[in-house]
């Protein structure tokens, strides 16, 4: 038996750390987990972790095949984990996304990967398009479809990785409020703009990236935590100056699960 789960990356609009409202959008910058039956367990303690709760036996083998660059704010645990709880449902016969939302949670915060539970990058992460959460609560509370239009540019710089101050971020929280309200009315530049202007003064990232991509009339922030930057263009591909540049798109496509073989 071999199970097969395609997820998302993301990026972030809303930092769900300031107000406990988040907002992310998927991005084409696929993870693939594959679960094989094996011999004996062959994975890491976060993905026994999530078969423990989803009440799988095993023995099986994880293998990870992902796009998403790790430890940069693109979603890359969310979409492990969020995988991962997947894959344990498809091996139990069943699929329940909503669930596997909540282990992933469950998992990140128990295994120290997130603050919050990271429901925002979870819920992007298996639906695909924007999506707006409550992770005080949980709760989905909007998806949409991103504009197939738009151009998406991650930005990437070694060693520009700073120490999250989550407290610090939480002081920001009436200005992150009005940052939610934009996202909420579909105001993605002023939204993003707001964002990443808390993040960056209180984690101490550089702005100049984002001013000067806004500049050029891109929507443009840091995601999650950072390090990265993104920026959001039409009819063209945005280039940061000084960076790994890595080209994509909106990724509007739910998870994908195949399964060879009897479960």
């Amino acid at each position: 038996m071999e199970i097969k789960v395609r997820v998302w990356g993301g990026i972030s609009f809303i930092n769900a750390l300031i107000s406990g409202i988040g907002s992310v959008m998927a991005i084409n910058l696929p993870l693939k987990v594959i679960i094989r039956e094996s011999k004996e367990w062959e994975c890491d303690e976060i993905a026994r972790e999530i078969f423990k709760i989803s009440g799988v036996e095993g023995p099986y083998s994880v293998s990870t095949f992902s796009e998403i660059p790790i430890g940069m704010g693109l979603k890359s645990s969310s979409a492990y984990t969020v995988a991962l709880a997947l894959g344990a449902q498809a091996i139990k016969g069943y699929v329940d996304p909503e669930k596997a939302v909540k282990v992933s949670a469950e998992v990140s915060k128990k295994m120290g990967i997130s603050y919050t539970g990271a429901y925002d990058d979870a819920y992007a992460s298996i639906y695909g398009g924007i999506v707006i959460t409550d992770n005080r609560t949980g709760s989905l509370l909007k998806r949409r479809e991103a504009p197939t239009k738009w151009a998406v540019t991650v930005g990437l710089k070694e060693g520009m990785r700073k120490k999250v101050n989550p407290e610090l971020l939480k002081v920001f929280s009436d200005l992150g409020t009005l940052a939610v309200n934009y996202v909420e009315n579909e105001k993605y530049f002023s939204a993003s703009l707001l964002n990443s202007l808390i993040v960056a003064s209180a984690n101490e990232y550089p702005i100049e990236p984002i001013i000067t991509a806004v500049k050029k009339g891109a929507i443009s922030g840091i995601s999650g935590n950072g390090p990265a930057y993104f920026a959001i263009s039409e009819g063209y591909n945005y280039k940061f100056k000084d960076m790994k540049n890595i080209f994509t798109r909106p990724a509007n496509e739910k998870y994908s699960i195949e399964i060879t073989g009897d479960i």
